[in-house]
């Protein structure tokens, strides 16, 4: 069912959502919620901060419970930049155990039969359902964008390296980077603006813009919602008089989600040594199974990973030499309707290997009132060049899907 937050207050509807797992001492639970304030200035922004990053005085648990009790009294390096930009932290967030994929008991809040995607499913919760304006969260595979996607919000990941991990848990150095959630782009245009040292390397900025397209049957394997959301956006860029750029079959970024795939098992087994070695009785069953098929990636299966991941940066930064953006689906289809599962990383996973910056951009509602969503990816280093695409283009996408 949809969660309706018209004249709600922030704890009737977090007690539905079950977005947090905790709140700052200071916040007016008893307010009513700001569905409708797309963007605020940061002097005014209130942020949701995934249970992975460190903020002092307030527990963090990184989804286990073998961390119960943990109280950092330093605050994560991304944080505390918001923090000095006038950002309100509101509380602590649902995270996957160890931003894995068990999923937490967060709700979608378009509809509550719904998963909201994971890890960071309580920081895109929160911004979807309006509690907050802003939220943090971390990727390793597919976790800002996917869902940023299912809560039918904006995510924003940037180029590897641009934000500090100083106080979060890392679970793959090779892959990890944190990400940003709002109800506009310029919502976390603002924010990323803060956390984020974003390369200031610019192409022109001349119109048209020049949007790359695989083939239809690169993603054959998609729900039809999300083939359609696509077929519809490349109609919309056409019409906008920007270029759309035929790119061919896109099968290598199928190649590149085993890859991906093989680097962070390997990496987020070495990761949770400690964890896995002193703790096994608080390891979930679910994380358990990873672990023992991760286990089975070679060290030679990872190095060949790793040797893969950098051919494909070599390749993708050929391909957007000439392109403004590449157009791919955000998810593989619109929300599954449980809560026993977070969805499949599907595409997301090569783009978290190729360390380019995405957005993703949401559609009108699609069915159960669930949005849809596109994926807009640029070269590495052209974060700044990205967001004010999406500006151009985030109400041609939010009409996709209206009568």
């Amino acid at each position: 069912m949809k969660i309706r937050s018209e004249n709600m207050s922030f704890a009737s509807r977090e007690k539905t959502l079950k977005a947090f797992v905790h709140i700052a001492d200071d916040v007016d639970t008893s307010a009513n919620c700001a569905e409708g304030n797309a963007t605020v200035p940061l002097s005014k922004a209130t942020l949701a901060v995934k249970d992975l990053f460190d903020v002092a005085g307030m527990p963090t648990g990184f989804g286990s419970p073998i961390y119960d009790g943990n109280t950092p009294v330093t605050t994560a390096e991304a944080v505390r930049r918001a923090k000095s930009a006038g950002v309100k932290v509101v509380g602590k967030t649902v995270t996957t155990e160890f931003a894995t994929f068990k999923p937490g008991p967060t709700v979608n809040p378009q509809n509550s039969a719904h998963t909201p995607g994971g890890s960071s499913s309580g920081s895109a919760a929160s911004v979807g359902a309006g509690l907050v304006s802003h939220g943090i969260g971390t990727q390793t595979a597919g976790s800002v964008i996917r869902p940023a996607a299912y809560c039918g919000v904006v995510g924003f990941l940037p180029t590897m390296g641009c934000v500090s991990r100083n106080g979060l848990k890392v679970i793959s150095p090779s892959l990890d980077r944190a990400g940003v959630f709002g109800r506009s782009v310029q919502a976390v245009s603002d924010l990323a603006g803060v956390i984020a040292d974003l390369p200031k390397i610019a192409k022109s900025a001349d119109a048209p813009r020049r949007i790359g397209f695989f083939e239809d049957e690169t993603w054959a394997d998609a729900d039809s919602a999300t083939q359609q959301t696509l077929q519809a956006y490349k109609s919309k860029v056409a019409e906008a008089g920007d270029v759309v750029v035929n790119l061919g079959n896109g099968k290598i970024l199928l190649d590149l989600i085993q890859a991906q795939s093989d680097v962070m098992g390997f990496e987020a087994l070495n990761s949770l040594e400690d964890e896995l070695t002193n703790h096994e009785a608080l390891i979930s069953d679910q994380l358990s199974a990873y672990c023992a098929e991760a286990a089975g990636i070679t060290p030679e299966k990872y190095a060949t990973a790793l040797e893969f991941g950098q051919a494909g940066r070599v390749w993708i930064e050929t391909l957007l030499a000439n392109l403004d953006a590449i157009a791919s689906p955000s998810a593989k289809t619109l929300p599954p309707a449980t809560l026993a599962s977070t969805g499949d990383p599907y595409v997301n996973r090569a783009w978290s290997l190729l360390h380019t910056p995405c957005i993703t951009l949401p559609t009108a509602p699609l069915q159960n009132n669930l949005k849809g969503a596109v994926q807009l990816v640029a070269g590495f280093g052209q974060d700044l060049n990205l967001l004010e695409i999406a500006k151009q283009h985030e109400m041609r996408v939010a009409e996709i899907g209206l009568s």
